[in-house]
């Protein structure tokens, strides 16, 4: 089997959002990027709102999670993340406990960032949930948790991710 090493920082470090579209994800552990910070401001092209992006920032650290993902489903990640109009994939080196490790990672593509969006509440949430899960700082987690969000006026699209929140718990 071949696998492809994968650093997630947003909605994936839920360990149950990324098996809901990579039912092979293997987690690896926490890690961390250096000279780079979180930010809520790629424009997703499905509903006009606020994704997580890194941007390379001096003396900044983004958390994230890596995962081993077979290489036969990188294909479905590669679809939810809008490879190519969306996101392109780059390749980091991240710390993940004392080893430094090479992954691949999506970044917005250029002309998808809007500082002024907002992520809808439930995406923030899962965000959160997936820092708590993996036990990031207290401060990193607090930052996410004061991250200004919106309301889905799509009922039915934020039952489906509040039960998914409901299930990782």
């Amino acid at each position: 089997m071949t696998w492809r090493r994968y650093f997630a920082y947003g909605s994936n470090m839920l360990v149950a959002r990324l098996r809901e579209r990579t039912p092979s994800a293997r987690l690896v552990g926490a890690a961390s990027l250096a000279g780079h910070s979180l930010h809520f401001h790629h424009v997703s092209r499905q509903d006009g709102t606020a994704k997580c992006n890194i941007a390379a920032c001096e003396g900044e650290v983004v958390h994230g999670v890596v995962y081993d993902v077979h290489a036969s489903e990188q294909p479905v990640l590669d679809r939810a993340e809008d490879l190519g109009r969306g996101y392109h994939i780059e390749e980091r080196q991240v710390l993940l406990g004392a080893d430094s490790v090479s992954v691949f990672c999506y970044v917005a593509v250029p002309g998808t960032i809007d500082d002024n969006r907002q992520p809808f509440r439930w995406y923030r949430d899962i965000v959160l949930a997936g820092a708590q899960e993996h036990g990031f700082p207290s401060g990193y987690v607090a930052r996410i948790a004061r991250e200004p969000v919106i309301e889905d006026p799509d009922a039915e699209r934020a039952a489906r991710h509040a039960a998914l929140l409901a299930a990782a718990d």
